[in-house]
């Protein structure tokens, strides 16, 4: 009976040791947002940042419809600099009596002045691939001037600055003119493989902040090389496809028409045989609506119809052209994905071009593009036409 009592204590010990190492809630910050920013720009080549995060005050926090929380923030930003992100975040800890916790962090954010210097992008993202607390649905984005200043934005419909950004990330669905939200994982896979890529671009102005600019990245000196507005990221959307919503503006007999995209999808086809003279073949297929017209042409006439699907065709393959030809002759990067599909499909032609493509020779700027596109009116929406010719 004796060493069963004593076995049994022996057991009872090791169940109990495995909450040791457990915090309690109250002592824990759960940071919800990062920024990083340029703090100096040293002579010797090094670099100080600034890091900034974003701890949640659960306490300060009400629920929809309550008054719960009065004047006080839902949040705390907390900003210490130094030489490295893994280096700040641990002298964080001297900053606050909160130990901080990442695992619900949910986006980061970097400034250009930082993601503008060659091989310190990847660097200061390093410890938020790294870290395991880190989630890979991180999503990262650019910032157009201070990153910290956007996480300190102040909106009527949302208490954490940090949680309002994520939600308007995912706004994407609803607009051609704005890029998917890029996670972590990519940016990663993106580093890996040395692939240039398009990043979200954040504007700050007046307390508000604006998602419609689109940072590219060199992938190979691993730094900014430029933007995208408007059209070309239109383009960069078509291009890489799997679109459910969107709308495009067009003329037809001078009068405004919006298609509004229902179904986007491309295609794209690669021969890389002849290394001075690659061609790629991106094909768009489209179906969609009519969201709205002006003028007073019925749209119950097949053949005006066919005239209308003629113009968008026509205007996308002018988008995603002139869209190639500025990533071709100005931004000279190939930030469409093309170098994933030689990889995987043509590996062979891939290897011996890997280091020209859009270095080098580039030989991405001196391949011939060709696109083509298909659009499909399914719906003219509810109504024919809003008036008749000639009715006030």
């Amino acid at each position: 009976m004796k060493h069963f009592l004593m076995l049994l204590s022996c057991f009872t010990l090791v169940l109990l040791t495995g909450c040791w190492d457990e915090l309690p809630i109250d002592e824990r910050g759960f940071v919800i947002g990062s920024a990083i920013d340029m703090a100096d720009k040293k002579e010797d080549g090094t670099y100080d940042i600034t890091l900034t995060s974003q701890f949640v005050i659960p306490g300060n926090l009400s629920n929809p419809g309550q008054d719960g929380g009065g004047d006080k923030f839902a949040f705390k930003n907390i900003s210490a600099t130094g030489q490295s992100s893994f280096q700040i975040s641990r002298e964080m800890l001297g900053l606050t009596n909160w130990i901080p916790n990442y695992e619900h962090l949910k986006i980061l954010i970097v400034s250009s002045e930082v993601a503008s210097e060659p091989d310190l992008f990847s660097s200061v993202v390093d410890s938020f691939i790294r870290d395991h607390e880190m989630r890979r649905g991180i999503k990262v984005m650019i910032s157009q001037g201070d990153a910290k200043d956007v996480l300190g934005i102040q909106t009527e419909t949302e208490q954490l600055p940090s949680r309002f950004i994520n939600k308007i990330m995912d706004n994407n669905v609803k607009s051609l003119e704005l890029i998917e939200p890029v996670r972590i994982g990519m940016l990663h896979r993106y580093l890996l493989n040395k692939d240039s890529y398009a990043l979200p671009l954040l504007t700050l102005s007046e307390n508000n902040v604006s998602y419609k600019d689109v940072a590219v990245f060199d992938g190979k000196s691993d730094h900014q090389v430029g933007t995208l507005t408007d059209d070309d990221i239109k383009g960069l959307r078509l291009i890489k496809g799997n679109i459910t919503n969107g709308e495009l503006l067009f003329y037809i007999d001078g009068q405004l028409m919006i298609y509004e995209i229902n179904t986007a999808r491309s295609s794209i086809k690669i021969n890389a045989k002849n290394q001075d003279n690659i061609k790629i073949s991106i094909s768009i297929d489209t179906e969609g609506s009519i969201a709205e017209m002006f003028g007073s042409r019925s749209l119950l006439d097949q053949a005006y119809i066919n005239k209308i699907e003629k113009q968008i065709k026509e205007k996308m393959e002018k988008i995603v052209t002139n869209t190639v030809e500025n990533a071709q002759q100005e931004l000279e990067v190939d930030f469409f994905g093309f170098s994933t599909i030689l990889r995987q499909k043509h590996y062979d032609d891939w290897k011996e071009i890997e280091n020209d493509w859009d270095h080098g020779d580039k030989l991405f700027s001196q391949s011939t593009v060709d696109v083509s596109a298909n659009a499909i009116v399914r719906t003219i929406g509810a109504s024919d036409k809003a008036k008749d010719k000639g009715m006030e």
